[in-house]
């Protein structure tokens, strides 16, 4: 089977050579090519050189946009920094307050340089690969949007004392959110990954995630033409993971690591496919036999579930990692089908 053929297979709880395998490694490409972090996040062409490196040396079977969300904030005109290890971050918010931030322009989509580098890696790798390896555009929720725009703290404020200014911005970003993933899956991309942090009761109390964490999401998930995967963002969402169901068009979870796969599925039933649970960032301090029982344990809790991606998740895998540690989840996952590495 190919790569998109597994994740299909996944999708539609059919059984697979192997479990399909996702990981989160933008960032990482740059050291399998070399490249420096300010080209890697500037020239769509070096980013995707990156993701074909990933593939070609691990073997995951789906390729990721970059997970460079500042991006955003920047059409917006907040101003972003490339640190030396890690992607790039807002530096200067383009706004001071959510009343601020509603006089500003929306970006457009087909022209904000920030953007375009993320369309463009999107169209490069879709475009290397047709038929064969699903390409994911993360994105983020109207909801987690305010924050590279005017930062996160302006924002809970502005969710939980001025709760009317916070909706008009909420609904001022939702065209803007859907356009952009309207194009993103114009682009090429199979499915589009959202992180949904401030629905999540984890972060905001649950005054906020009735009244507007989850209607707004509700909102912007039921215009986007294509399949969805909601991504915990860095919270725990298994405790909560029952608010995030029932929304069009969403097809998959990604677990914040170490949460218990097998427990998301009885929460979830069948249908969505569950994808985890081991720490990205985490694997740079761990050696490949640490990495290794995490692993199956992981595929342990899975059990006989087709409907399962094993996957890294939080933030990018670091760039000091040990290739020896990310090689091993390769081998799990092949391990797991009977089939060669």
């Amino acid at each position: 089977m190919n790569s998109l053929e597994r994740v299909l297979a996944a999708l539609q709880n059919q059984a697979a050579d192997r479990p399909a395998l996702l990981l989160n490694a933008g960032l990482y490409g740059a050291r399998l090519t070399g490249a420096t972090l300010v080209d890697h996040y500037r020239d769509p062409a070096v980013y995707a050189e990156g993701q074909i490196a990933i593939l070609e040396t691990f073997g995951p079977d789906l390729l990721l946009s970059p997970f460079a969300l500042a991006g955003l904030g920047a059409s917006f005109g907040s101003q972003v920094s490339v640190p030396k290890r890690q992607p790039p971050n807002v530096s200067v918010f383009a706004a001071a307050s959510a009343e601020a931030a509603l006089r500003l322009p929306l970006p457009d989509v087909d022209s904000a340089p920030g953007i375009l580098y993320l369309r463009e890696s999107i169209r490069i790798l879709a475009g290397k690969y047709p038929g064969r390896v699903p390409v994911i555009g993360l994105l983020v929720s109207p909801m987690d949007l305010p924050p590279l725009i005017i930062g996160l703290e302006a924002w809970l404020d502005a969710l939980l004392f001025q709760p009317e200014v916070a909706k008009a911005l909420a609904d001022r970003l939702t065209p803007f959110i859907v356009a952009l993933g309207k194009a993103m899956l114009g682009d090429g991309a199979t499915a589009l990954a959202l992180t949904a942090n401030l629905s999540n009761r984890f972060m905001v109390p649950a005054q906020v995630v009735e009244g507007l964490g989850r209607p707004s999401l509700k909102q912007a998930l039921a215009e986007l033409p294509g399949p969805v995967i909601l991504h915990h963002g860095g919270c725990p969402l298994l405790a909560h993971l029952a608010d995030f169901t029932g929304h069009a068009n969403v097809v998959g979870f990604v677990m914040d690591a170490g949460e218990d796969l097998g427990a998301a599925r009885r929460v979830l039933g069948p249908g969505p496919v569950v994808l985890g649970n081991l720490s990205g960032p985490a694997l740079a301090g761990l050696q490949p036999e640490e990495v290794r029982t995490q692993c199956d344990l992981a595929l342990a809790q899975r059990g006989g579930d087709h409907q399962f991606i094993l996957a890294t998740c939080g933030a990018d895998i670091p760039l000091d990692t040990p290739p020896e540690c990310i090689t091993v989840i390769t081998d799990a996952v092949c391990r797991a089908g009977g089939v060669p590495a």
